[in-house]
């Protein structure tokens, strides 16, 4: 692209963003890169007033959640160089007696296909004070979900474990390695563990906000009691630009993709986005401290800009309920498993001629029907849940939360909950 491509280019993207922030859509930090140059390093705020905890600046610290996995699989490419461990060790070679661990190898912890589960049992709520080594015995307890390799299926537990090893293997911690051979080579000043027993450099720290049930701004002023310290990583925008530009095509291109290396992260309040594009030779990352993002939209159009194409600009929507028989809604009715979203169970229930979502025996409101298929809970939310046949009689559940989509398969009848 010419010069004058490239400033319409970045004007179209902050022209977006503004109108994603003044829906109260986005509030966060973007880089955006063609071709070398920067074409736009912006701080967006729904709250214009500086003493807000909302407010942040393109210095801002943010909690990288699941991007720390990018950092993981480049620490085992880098140790691999060093003949210090291999993709195909087995699990056991590192912890020895860890259940399966001769059949899970490092490969099927990188690449989510080990089998464990996507998270720890859901009765351990206090997970944060746990040290590594407890981590790895409670994981050990986790029966698997499938055969080591047999496909593939997000899973948390499955990375605590590779954060554990890579840390053993450097005779260090994983955050100590990635300081070592990350941060203070590529200078990355801003960037490290939340959980370092220096605190010195995390000054700016963007704590996470979210929602509400009565839609009140909420802020996670502490890191909750369900996190865990290993891989949880704070950066900037400039600091993983650093990194996503220390890629080389070459010696990473087992992490290349659809001609790019890109993660995403997130957890209550928290949204994070990284993306190097090789053949587009562009570069995305958006980091925020505020959940209600449409996210897969928002990467999606930001790559769309960025290469050229045209996008519809965000705008507010006011969807409009249908009269749907309830002959139709009884179809449906039914618990569903979101696997990836960690085993979440909704059991939809047709009352009172309506369709009404309940979890864990909790009423969470009534789903107004856009169309026979397609149902909504906010008028003013593009946020969906769409049924859709499965081929044998049923249905399966596609429903988008806070901007992603998430697949959920009916298991049992409502009467069995």
């Amino acid at each position: 692209m010419e010069g004058k491509d490239l400033h319409s280019v970045a004007t179209v993207a902050d022209t977006y963003l503004q109108k994603l922030t003044s829906l109260e859509q986005f509030n966060g930090v973007v880089l955006l890169k063609k071709e070398g140059e920067v074409l736009l390093e912006k701080a967006y705020n729904m709250i214009p007033d500086t003493s807000s905890t909302l407010y942040i600046t393109t210095d801002s610290q943010f909690d990288l959640r699941s991007v720390a996995k990018l950092f993981a699989r480049v620490a085992v490419l880098q140790l691999e160089k060093d003949g210090k461990l291999s993709f195909e060790d087995s699990v056991g070679t590192y912890l020895p007696g860890f259940p399966r661990g001769g059949e899970i190898t490092i490969r099927h912890l990188t690449d989510h296909s080990s089998g464990l589960p996507r998270e720890l049992n859901d009765s351990i709520q206090t997970t944060l004070s746990l040290s590594p080594d407890e981590v790895v015995a409670l994981a050990a307890l986790e029966p698997l979900e499938f055969e080591p390799g047999a496909r593939e299926q997000y899973s948390n537990v499955g990375f605590q474990l590779l954060y554990y090893i890579i840390g053993k293997v450097a005779g260090d911690t994983f955050s100590g390695y990635l300081k070592k051979t990350v941060f203070e080579p590529l200078g990355m000043k801003a960037s490290g563990s939340n959980f370092d027993p220096d605190p010195d450099p995390l000054t700016q720290y963007a704590y996470g906000h979210y929602r509400d049930r009565d839609n009140n701004l909420r802020t996670e002023k502490t890191f909750p009691p369900d996190d865990m310290k290993m891989g949880n990583l704070h950066s900037t925008i400039q600091d993983m630009d650093r990194f996503l530009t220390s890629l080389d095509p070459q010696v990473y291109e087992s992490l290349i993709h659809d001609g790019r290396i890109s993660h995403a992260g997130g957890t209550r309040g928290k949204r994070a986005y990284v993306e190097r594009n090789y053949p587009e030779d562009y570069t995305i990352i958006f980091l925020t401290n505020y959940d209600a993002i449409p996210f897969e939209r928002l990467v999606a159009d930001l790559q769309k800009i960025l290469m050229g194409q045209p996008v519809t600009m965000p705008e507010r929507v006011q969807r409009q309920a249908v009269q749907v028989a309830p002959e139709i809604l009884k179809q449906y009715e039914g618990t569903y498993d979101f696997v990836e979203a960690g085993h979440l169970l909704l059991t939809i229930k047709l009352e009172r001629d309506s369709l009404w979502v309940y979890q864990r025996g909790q009423n969470n409101g009534v789903l107004f029907p856009e169309s026979e298929t397609v149902f909504f809970g906010d008028p003013a939310s593009r946020e969906s849940l769409q049924f859709v046949p499965d081929g044998s009689g049923g249905y399966y559940v596609l429903m988008d939360f806070q901007g992603v989509q998430w697949k959920g398969v009916e298991v049992l009848p409502p009467e069995d909950h």
